[in-house]
């Protein structure tokens, strides 16, 4: 009987270490596969940030193309509707703009979306003033997680 006991207690242990340890399995994979999430979420924002602030006159059209591949929503179609002027514009006045982001962080992710900033700084030149600017920018970028890849769904100049 003794000898019984001991064993069920033994099982049972067993038992509770398996489950526990499945679950605790299971949270790390869940973490990890979270981070892997944000990392991209911050890496599309650090992307856009990017892709507003590289432009040039020779280089507009692939500029603006490489940014609208970026956006979904009300973004995208904002985007849309502003790209000939926008382009009018870097064309008409030859400007160039070169920019690095110099830090990039999520304030907010919940899995389907996430809210990054980003501080950016670059060098603006037109026809006007070809020497450049040095500009700083702070961004806030909202993305939507569409399939496995984040978009950017918002792009605002914060103060």
């Amino acid at each position: 009987m003794r000898r019984t006991t001991g064993l069920v207690v033994a099982v049972l242990l067993l038992v509770v270490l398996v489950v526990a340890g499945t679950h605790f399995h299971n949270a790390a994979a869940a973490a990890a596969a979270k981070d892997e999430s944000d990392r991209r979420a911050v890496a599309v924002a650090r992307q856009a940030a990017l892709g507003l602030t590289n432009i040039s006159a020779q280089t507009v059209e692939q500029d603006t193309q490489r940014l609208a591949a970026l956006a979904t929503g009300a973004f995208a179609d904002q985007f849309a509707q502003q790209t000939t002027a926008f382009r009018d514009i870097v064309t008409g006045s030859q400007v160039t703009s070169r920019g690095e982001v110099v830090e990039a962080a999520l304030s907010h992710s919940d899995g389907r979306t996430a809210v990054a900033l980003a501080a950016v700084r670059a060098t603006v030149g037109n026809a006007a003033a070809p020497e450049g600017q040095q500009r700083q920018y702070r961004l806030r970028i909202t993305l939507e997680k569409t399939a496995e890849t984040w978009l950017v769904a918002n792009l605002e100049f914060v103060p």
